[in-house]
C-alpha cells in the first residue's frame, strides 16, 4: 500500500479505496451531522466528509471529516497493514513497532503555517464545530484532536486526546485530569504562578491520534515517536508562533494559546456524551484553554468523532483504542514482568485480559501490581483476568472456560484492591467519589481474577504429575492416524 504524509492524504487514499462518502446534500452542525454519523458508525460505514454544512460556507474552514478510523479495515490502512489483518496481528504490530520509536524531524515551512491568525482576530466560531448529541451541553470542538503539552523542567513534550466544547471566540473549557500527561505538566506551572503553553492540533495523521489516545510510558521521548514508528517513517513537526511547542507539519489546523490553574479563570463545561456509553461530567466550571492563535492549511479540514459506544451502537475511538490500548501495556509489561504473552482488552479498556507462561505463585498478581501502580491504569484494567498460554486470550469462549474451572475464589484467586485512582467518567461510581475537582481523579475498587491453574494445588500421580486431570476433549493417537486415514471413506 503506498504511504501517506498526513490526514488529506489519508482521505486522498481512502476515497481511492471507496472508504469514503462524501456527503454534499445541505446539513447542520446542530445535531443533523452527529446523527448521520452515529448511525453510519453503527452499521460500520465509510469514513464521512461532509462539504455543505449550514452557516460555512464562506467561513475559514468549510468542511469536516470523521469515522476516518471507523472500521477494523481502516485501521488496517491507517497502519499500512492488509485490511483483512486481525486484532491479534494488530496488536502484535503495534507492540513490535513501539519497541522502536522513530525520530521525528523538525521543519521551517509547513502546510499548516499558510495561514496565520493571531489576537483579537482569533474566531473559533469559524470552524464547523458539531453539537454531537442532544445531550451534550454544548459544541465538542476538541474530540479527536491532539492536545501538546511541555514539561517545564524536562521540556518533553506530551501529546494526548481529551476533551473541549467551544465556549467563546477564543476559549475552549476542557476536562483535565490531574493524572494526566499535561495534568502533571500544569502541576509545575501551577507551583511557580505561571500559565502553561498548550497547542491543539486539529486533523492531525491518523497515526498520531492513535498513539495520542492510548496510555504510552514515553520517559525519553513523545507520542510523536511512537506515531513515527506506527508509520515506520519520520513525523515531520514545526515550532508553533506563540511558544516552542511543537505540531505536525501536516496538520489541518493548530490552535495555540495557554491554560491557567487558577479557578478565576475556568468556565462552564459539560456533560459530554463519553466513551463508557453514558453522559459524564456534569456542568461544572473547568480548567480553560484560551486561544491566542489559530494557523491552518488552506481550505482546511475539519475533524472530530463520537466517542460514546454502547452494546449495539458504536463509535470510530472504539476501533482503535481495543488495540492501542492492548499494545501499550503489553510493551510496559514486558519491562518489569517476565513472560508476558499477550494482551487484550476486547470491549472497554476497563476490563483486561493478560496472557502468561507461568513462572512462579503470585505471577498474576505482579501482573495486577505492575498495571495499576502505573499511568496504564488510569483509565483501565478496573478488572483484569489473567490467564495461561495454554488460554486464547482473543477467544471469548476460552476465557470463559478458564474463568469456570481455573478460578476458585476461596483459593484467593479473586483480589480486590479498594480506594485506588480510577476514572471520573464510570457512572458506577458514586458522584461524590469522582469529584475530580476535589479528589484529582475518580476511585475504583479494582479486581485481579486470577484464571491461572493455582500452584497451591499439589500434583498428583493419577494427573501424570500434574495439578490439574488430563484433558478429557483430545483423541488418543492410534485413533487419530486411523480416522485421518478414514477421514473420506466416513462421507466427509
Amino acid at each position: 500500500m503506498e504511504p501517506y504524509r498526513d490526514q488529506r492524504e489519508y482521505i486522498d487514499l481512502l476515497e481511492r479505496l471507496g472508504e469514503v462518502k462524501r456527503i454534499r446534500a445541505e446539513v447542520d452542525w446542530d445535531l443533523e451531522i452527529g446523527a448521520i454519523t452515529r448511525k453510519v458508525c453503527n452499521q460500520r460505514g465509510p469514513a464521512l466528509l461532509f462539504e455543505n454544512i449550514n452557516g460555512y460556507r464562506h467561513t475559514l474552514c468549510r468542511r469536516l471529516f470523521t469515522n476516518g478510523l471507523g472500521t477494523k479495515a481502516r485501521v488496517n490502512l491507517a497502519l499500512g497493514l492488509p485490511a483483512e489483518s486481525p486484532y491479534r496481528e494488530i496488536v502484535r504490530v503495534m507492540k513490535e513497532r513501539w519497541s522502536k520509536p522513530l525520530d521525528s524531524i523538525v521543519v521551517k515551512d509547513a502546510p499548516v503555517k499558510e495561514n496565520v491568525v493571531r489576537g483579537d482576530k482569533v474566531d473559533l466560531c469559524q470552524l464547523p464545530v458539531p453539537r454531537w448529541h442532544y445531550r451534550d451541553g454544548g459544541r465538542y470542538i476538541v474530540t479527536s484532536a491532539a492536545t501538546v503539552t511541555r514539561d517545564r523542567d524536562s521540556r518533553q513534550l506530551n501529546v494526548g486526546v481529551y476533551r473541549g466544547m467551544l465556549s467563546t471566540r477564543n476559549s475552549i473549557p476542557m476536562l483535565l485530569a490531574a493524572s494526566q500527561g499535561w495534568g502533571a505538566h500544569l502541576a509545575k506551572y501551577q507551583e511557580r504562578g505561571e500559565d502553561m503553553p498548550m497547542a491543539v492540533v486539529i486533523g492531525e495523521d491518523p497515526a498520531i491520534f492513535m498513539c495520542a489516545a492510548a496510555p504510552i510510558i514515553h520517559p525519553n521521548c513523545s507520542e510523536y515517536e511512537f506515531a513515527g514508528a506506527l508509520k515506520q517513517r519520520p513525523i515531520e513537526l514545526v515550532r508553533c508562533e506563540t511558544s516552542d511547542l511543537l505540531v505536525p507539519a501536516g496538520a489541518e489546523i493548530v490552535l495555540e494559546g495557554k491554560i491557567s490553574a487558577d479557578p478565576k479563570t475556568f468556565e462552564p463545561e459539560g456533560p459530554f456524551s463519553e466513551y463508557t456509553g453514558y453522559m459524564a461530567g456534569d456542568r461544572a466550571p473547568r480548567h480553560t484553554f484560551r486561544v491566542e492563535c489559530v494557523t491552518y492549511r488552506s481550505d482546511p479540514v475539519f475533524t472530530g468523532c463520537i466517542t460514546s459506544r454502547s452494546p449495539g451502537r458504536h463509535a470510530e475511538t472504539a476501533t482503535f483504542t481495543c488495540a492501542t490500548f492492548s499494545a501499550a501495556v503489553w510493551n510496559a509489561l514486558e519491562q518489569i514482568v517476565p513472560n508476558v504473552t499477550g494482551v487484550w482488552t476486547p470491549v472497554a479498556r476497563e476490563n483486561l485480559r493478560v496472557q502468561i507462561k507461568k513462572l512462579y505463585r503470585g505471577h498474576a498478581q505482579q501482573v495486577a501490581n505492575a498495571i495499576w501502580a502505573s499511568k496504564l491504569g488510569n483509565y483501565a484494567a478496573k478488572h483484569l483476568i489473567v490467564v495461561d498460554d495454554d488460554i486464547d486470550i482473543f477467544d471469548d469462549a476460552a476465557v470463559e472456560w478458564a474463568l469456570a474451572y481455573r478460578v476458585n475464589a476461596a483459593m484467593g484467586d479473586v483480589s480486590f484492591f479498594p480506594a485506588t485512582i480510577g476514572s471520573m467518567l464510570d457512572p458506577s461510581v458514586p458522584l461524590e467519589e469522582r469529584d475530580a475537582k476535589k479528589y484529582g481523579m475518580g476511585k475504583w475498587t479494582r479486581v485481579l481474577t486470577d484464571a491461572t491453574i493455582n500452584w497451591e494445588l499439589e500434583p498428583r500421580a493419577e494427573y501424570d504429575g500434574k495439578r490439574y486431570p488430563p484433558l478429557a476433549t483430545d483423541i488418543d493417537p492410534e485413533h487419530e492416524a486411523l480416522v485421518d486415514r478414514r477421514w473420506k471413506e466416513y462421507g466427509f
